[in-house]
């Protein structure tokens, strides 16, 4: 299929201020989500960058011509870090206070680039014989849903669900594999890949194709409209040229073989 071209070549597009500064300086400084992955017991690793998020910051990079910097930083980080001028951007899913509806603003002083770079559809999943079998069970269930995901706002408006946050999807399933919540809401190629592994027999989807109510969007400091619009068109060609749906595939590998991991023993360290 044709990829629909875009009204105006990236590189002929206007640069703000906070992208002229990182063509200035030859590099791009992107604020991603971050989590260590799975470890034996008593050997934790580093957080690390999260892959999906740091696949869109190194693409934004290239456009411009420039390398990518990634600072893998907390949620209670990140708008200060985006305020101060200590990134860029931020790359790091759906905010917070965006988790219940659509909202085009990540705070005070911080703007978000039109479009989500995520546009996948979600699942849930439960235990087949646990006491959430359908949709109507779900009012007041907890959900666990990995940080900065978009399916924590969908199941608490859709079904009245009460979400709880993990450092990431991989902690997300750690924590439901371990019975802290009733279910698991994440991407449905992700969940598909996994009810397919022999460990996740006893699980079973009891919800589909939930959209997130607000976007997982890249977020600048406020002003800058150049800036703003510049990304907004990368987001539409990483989108339409099939890089989206190539990060898509290759997160939902990474997920599949990092929960499969804690079948062999390896824990989810904090």
């Amino acid at each position: 299929m044709a990829v629909p071209a875009l009204a105006t070549p990236l590189n002929q597009l206007p640069k703000g201020p906070v992208l002229a500064r990182a063509i200035a300086r030859g590099e791009l400084v992107v604020g991603v989500r971050r989590y260590p992955r799975p470890a034996p017991p008593g050997s934790p690793t580093p957080p690390e960058p999260d892959a999906f998020d740091a696949t869109l910051a190194r693409e934004l990079a290239a456009s411009l011509g420039v390398k990518a910097v990634l600072v893998g930083l907390a949620p209670n980080e990140r708008d200060e870090a985006l305020r101060d001028g200590r990134v860029d951007l931020l790359v790091a899913g759906v905010p917070t206070q965006g988790q219940g509806a659509r909202t085009d603003e990540g705070g005070a002083g911080i703007d978000a680039a039109p479009g989500s770079y995520d546009t996948g559809r979600g699942q849930v999943v439960a235990l087949r014989r646990g006491r959430v079998q359908d949709e109507e069970a779900l009012r007041g269930a907890s959900v666990c849903v990995g940080e900065g995901s978009g399916y924590a706002g969908a199941v608490a408006l859709r079904y009245g669900a009460q979400p709880r946050n993990y450092p990431s999807a991989v902690h997300a399933a750690s924590a439901f594999m371990a019975g802290e919540c009733a279910a698991l809401a994440e991407d449905a190629q992700v969940l598909e890949r996994l009810m397919g592994n022999e460990e996740w027999r006893f699980y079973k989807p009891v919800a589909q194709d939930l959209r997130a109510p607000a976007d997982a969007a890249v977020r600048l400091a406020a002003g800058d409209t150049a800036s703003r619009d510049y990304i907004a068109a990368a987001l539409r060609r990483w989108r339409a040229d099939g890089t989206l749906a190539q990060a898509r595939g290759a997160r939902a590998g990474n997920l599949q073989f990092e929960i499969t991991l804690l079948k062999d023993g390896l824990v989810c360290h904090s």
